[in-house]
């Protein structure tokens, strides 16, 4: 009875203490604390967020995103509403504005919120008239010096606010899918008359010599054959040469006597890469050491994200097609990007930096490469330095309260000050870090001053390029997470009952977490992938008459297995196969895997160079098809068939996995049991992937009798299904997963889409019989003789 005393009379004192005037104050200054930490896990978290998928970090972003605004709402509406009165109120309101204005760099959480940075330019609009309604209602308790700097700060809100929205309307999604897709649109035009196939000229893909993609140039608008245009000036060729279907140089450029010294003045603002490339300049010199490579490389990337933003905008501006550029474009990629064996890397690093882009202009806020920095510069000059003279103002640093005014204080100290100052600190370096990273240390910026030191010659000076090189050396994130998801349907057949109730009770929600991985993705599968393309010259197959060639692939096989599979059901096949492989591996085989990965780690020279490379070769493949699994069970947009299909199917194997090897308690009884299921002539039905996966097991474990050639076979497989299932038209999914840290298919998707490879590679149906492609390769080779 006296604990439910004490409860009652805790309680009562509580309300008392809520109801009073302290109470009231200290909920105020809880608020203003709290809004200071969602605005700075907002703008910590918002700057990780391309290259963190972690959930916990998802769910810290998505809490600031969703509360930032409410509670600083709500914390200035209640200090206008609330009895008491304090000076220190406005103080406190005008830095949450301002904070709100360091907050507001991300403009979607996902891809379909696009309309966020509209709702976010009202919202601070709003915020603008609540704190004049503040100064004007604490005008005459306010100290002369604070309502001068506090005024002061709110003239500067009002110009940032005019900044920021002038920015929007120049970077917003739908103006960039528009206008400045439909620039991009129609100077690729231009390409065919560059082409050497019809020109008679070369390229050539290391020195970018007769390539044209854009990055920066002087756009006009003119009004032409009655439609309203918007171009960049193009230099036109010395020959003019009329090509059916495409418009010539003088057509599209509006090239009249009147206009042509004009489109000379407009030309020499025009950056494409190959005038990057051209640069005599020692920052971007052809040939000159690796930091010039990677500036020219970061302008090379920007170029290629104007055009990979054209898949986003069909209903715009029309499908990506350049006549007659096939040939030059897969060059680009097999003879530009992956010329150097020694540094194939170079074509995913230029790809991360153009999704780097991607991600800016769907996500977050970013400067335009044409507006000057200037304002935005002054801007944070006066608010910084007002900000500065706030926390040291003489009214601030001698601060004692009126008699009207309530304030707390712990034992002789004034938490009402202390507040203040914290706020004031936290707004100055929030605002400078944001400053630092979004306008000064951006890719976007860096872009635009390597632009300016192409154009203007009299910037090639070691007084300019110590400066440029500086600001190009420091990058505040990473492009993306830089790791990839593994899903082995088999190593799951054995569910453990915890996991079983978590996911029912979840409806299956946690079954990503539960039943995958994430690993770093190693650089050996990297160039893997990389390595294939250039070996197929980027002319994807899906390997199958590579696999026939090489004798490990049979008619029958492929009639009886093979035939008519899809995307999914081709991937299933294959990763059951490869599992059943590696569950085939001796102990003997393992241990000496174990014994050549010790001595490398010891830098011993007699290393056998047979079980190195099969190492490397089994972590390919089984990485790899881990990888493969992984979307077709949990992100089935990314993969280029029917979502439907992919899930049914990989949940469907699973089930099947479950009770055809429940009773199996190691790898060697699943790898026996399978593999004498794949031994029988027909596919069983009943567990059809499993019985598919598994003839091919056995096909793969008689036709290749050694484990080194077999893996070798299994890893060339497997780059070679990366490249085959990374090409489609599901531009939005890619997209879509960037905002959780990005996917490894995505870089494959962009580099394809830059090979020329932009749509899906199968044939409605499925996979056309090898004998059909036999048939048909005969009949070519029969009509070319």
């Amino acid at each position: 009875m006296e604990q439910i005393d004490r409860v009652r009379n805790a309680t009562q004192a509580a309300k008392g203490f809520a109801s009073s005037s302290a109470g009231q104050l200290a909920r105020i200054e809880g608020l203003v604390t709290v809004a200071c930490i969602l605005v700075g896990s907002l703008v910590v978290s918002n700057s990780r967020r391309r290259h963190d998928g972690r959930f916990m970090a998802r769910l810290v972003v998505w809490g600031a995103f969703m509360f930032n605004f409410p509670v600083i709402s709500y914390t200035i509406g209640l200090m206008q509403s609330s009895s008491i009165r304090n000076e220190l109120f406005v103080v406190w309101a005008c830095f949450l504005l301002l904070l709100l204005g360091s907050a507001d760099t991300m403009t979607a959480f996902s891809f379909n919120d696009s309309s966020q940075q509209t709702r976010s330019m009202m919202n601070q609009a709003l915020h603008v008239v609540y704190l004049l309604f503040l100064i004007l209602y604490y005008k005459g308790q306010l100290r002369g010096s604070f309502l001068v700097i506090l005024f002061l700060l709110w003239c500067l809100s009002v110009v940032r606010l005019g900044l920021r929205c002038k920015a929007y309307r120049s970077t917003c999604r739908s103006r960039g899918l528009i206008r400045e897709n439909q620039v991009v649109f129609e100077y690729m035009k231009y390409e065919p008359l560059n082409s050497p196939g019809i020109q008679g000229g070369v390229y050539n893909a290391e020195t970018m010599e007769g390539y044209i993609y854009l990055v920066d140039g002087k756009e006009v608008k003119k009004v032409q054959y009655g439609e309203e245009v918007i171009r960049v000036s193009y230099r036109e060729p010395e020959t003019v040469v009329d090509v059916p279907g495409i418009d010539t140089a003088p057509d599209i450029a509006g090239a009249e006597t009147g206009d042509a010294h004009q489109l000379r003045v407009d030309a020499e603002k025009t950056v494409d890469v190959a005038r990057i490339w051209q640069c005599k300049g020692k920052l971007l010199q052809y040939g000159g050491d690796k930091g010039a490579s990677r500036r020219r490389d970061l302008c090379l990337s920007f170029a290629l994200f104007r055009i990979l933003r054209l898949r986003f905008a069909v209903d715009h501006v029309g499908n990506i097609f350049f006549p007659f550029q096939s040939d030059k474009c897969r060059d680009f990629v097999v003879k530009g990007l992956l010329s150097d064996d020694e540094d194939l890397d170079r074509a995913f690093r230029v790809v991360e930096a153009e999704l780097g882009f991607l991600f800016d202009f769907f996500y977050a806020r970013y400067p335009s490469i044409k507006d000057t920095l200037a304002p935005d510069l002054i801007v944070y000059a006066a608010i910084l330095a007002t900000s500065i003279f706030t926390l040291f103002s003489p009214d601030l640093l001698k601060y004692q309260p009126t008699g009207v005014s309530a304030n707390i204080f712990i034992h002789g100290f004034n938490l009402d000050l202390l507040v203040t100052r914290l706020a004031i600190v936290w707004y100055i370096l929030l605002e400078s870090y944001q400053f630092l990273s979004l306008f000064i240390f951006s890719d976007w910026h860096k872009v635009k001053m390597l632009c300016r030191y192409v154009r203007k010659e009299s910037w090639h000076m070691a007084l300019v390029e110590i400066p440029l090189k500086v600001l190009c050396y420091f990058t505040f994130s990473k492009y993306w997470k830089g790791s990839i998801g593994q899903y082995f349907i088999l190593d799951n057949a054995h569910p453990h009952p915890v996991k079983s109730f978590l996911s029912w009770i979840s409806l299956e929600a946690l079954d990503s977490s539960q039943m995958t991985k994430s690993i770093s993705l190693p650089l050996d599968v990297r160039e893997a992938v990389l390595r294939q393309l250039k070996a197929i010259a980027g002319k994807v197959t899906d390997g199958r008459m590579w696999l026939y060639e090489m004798g490990i692939v049979d008619l029958d096989l492929d009639r009886d297995c093979l035939l008519g599979q899809t995307y999914a059901r081709y991937i299933m096949t294959w990763h059951i196969a490869t599992s059943i492989c590696s569950y085939g591996k001796e102990v003997a085989e393992l241990n000496a895997r174990k014994q050549a990965a010790e001595l490398i780690a010891s830098k011993q020279e007699n290393a056998s160079k047979e079980a190195v490379e099969l190492m490397k070769n089994h972590a390919v493949a089984t990485k790899l098809s881990g990888y493969c699994a992984y979307p077709m069970a949990f992100k089935p947009d990314l993969v280029p068939d029917s979502t439907y299909t992919s899930l049914s199917m990989a949940r469907g194997t699973l089930h099947n996995a479950r009770e055809f090897l429940g009773k199996c308690k190691s790898n060697k009884e699943k790898y026996d049991k399978l593999i004498a299921l794949g031994k029988i002539q027909s596919t069983n039905h009943e567990v059809r992937f499993l019985s598919e996966g598994a003839r091919i097991a056995v096909y793969l474990v008689e036709k290749i009798k050694t484990e080194e050639e077999r893996w070798r076979v299994l890893a060339t497989f497997w780059a070679n299904m990366m490249l085959w299932i990374g090409s489609s038209d599901r531009a939005v999914a890619h997209a879509t997963s960037m905002a959780t840290g990005g996917e490894f298919i995505t870089l494959i998707w962009a580099l394809l889409t830059h090979a020329y490879v932009v749509d899906k590679l199968q044939e409605n149906g499925g996979n056309s019989g090898l004998h059909m492609q036999l048939n048909k390769n005969q009949d070519g080779q029969e009509a070319t003789s």
